[in-house]
């Protein structure tokens, strides 16, 4: 199957545990090792009816393509790209920490203020095909919920942390009837310290239809921002920030429009969610 066209018609619980397969499915340091989890200590209730829509990226012919941001609020990062987002007019999706957002709700209310969609992203930006059900529903359910009563709206996405997810969160978020939002453009090689290699290369992989994904937090390196990982992270960060106005403005030279998640979908062609 086409992955462009890949909605995951997953209602009936087929998945195991499934990922963006051109993304590495860890970055060490990341992730909390929760191997060895019983990942039977709690059921899920299975969707009545119904589709659940896994999107990497819109079939669509108009000239449109969507900006995400992962892992903020973030002080560190999320004003500077606030006032990029802003000087440019861009509207964009921000996959939102819980723990970042109870921390830093101004900034989440700026987002808010800005236009820009709020997604959830995780209660602590665990790899949710590792974990057990309960963890997987606080990651899903109670942090998303802390989310929208901060943001004051109600969240459409939900993007799991490295991309990865499990039946159980496929099913989660099924019965939560919120899309399940991956992305089929990244920043680019990781080692990459050039912000203009970054901007290239995320131009030349933008089209029509395009969820790109970048980052205004550190995911994991939250909760131990002194270490090396987090400095790693940090600067890897600083990059993409850098590159943020570069990219824009390449993306916009390609005659592509910027929009939100949901704003992409409402113009692809893809089959109604529940």
């Amino acid at each position: 199957m086409n992955r462009r066209r890949f909605l995951g018609f997953l209602g009936a619980g087929a998945l195991g545990g499934l990922s963006a397969g051109h993304r590495p499915p860890l970055r060490t340091g990341d992730a909390r090792d929760v191997r060895g989890t019983d990942l039977t200590d709690e059921q899920v209730d299975r969707p009545p009816s119904g589709l659940q829509r896994v999107i990497w990226s819109v079939e669509t012919k108009l000239p449109v393509a969507a900006l995400t941001f992962d892992d903020g609020p973030d002080p560190e990062f999320t004003p500077r790209i606030l006032d990029i987002l802003e000087r440019y007019d861009v509207r964009a999706s921000f996959m939102v920490m819980a723990h970042n957002a109870i921390r830093h709700p101004g900034l989440l209310r700026r987002m808010v203020s800005a236009g820009h969609e709020i997604g959830g992203h995780g209660w602590e930006h665990l790899n949710l095909a590792e974990v057990g059900v309960r963890e997987a529903r606080r990651e899903i359910e109670a942090g998303t919920k802390r989310i929208e009563d901060l943001a004051e709206r109600r969240t459409r996405v939900f993007r799991p942390p490295y991309g990865r997810f499990s039946e159980a969160a496929v099913q989660l978020l099924a019965n939560s009837r919120r899309d399940l939002i991956v992305w089929s453009v990244t920043r680019g090689d990781l080692g990459w310290q050039d912000p203009a290699l970054i901007a290239s290369h995320v131009e030349g992989a933008t089209g029509p239809g395009d969820i790109v994904d970048l980052h205004d937090g550190i995911g994991r390196g939250t909760f131990n921002r002194g270490s090396k990982i987090a400095d790693r992270i940090r600067r890897r960060r600083s990059v993409e920030v850098e590159a943020l106005p570069a990219m824009i403005e390449r993306i916009r030279g390609k005659g592509l429009q910027l929009e939100t998640v949901s704003k992409l979908i409402s113009v692809g062609d893809l089959p109604p969610s529940r």
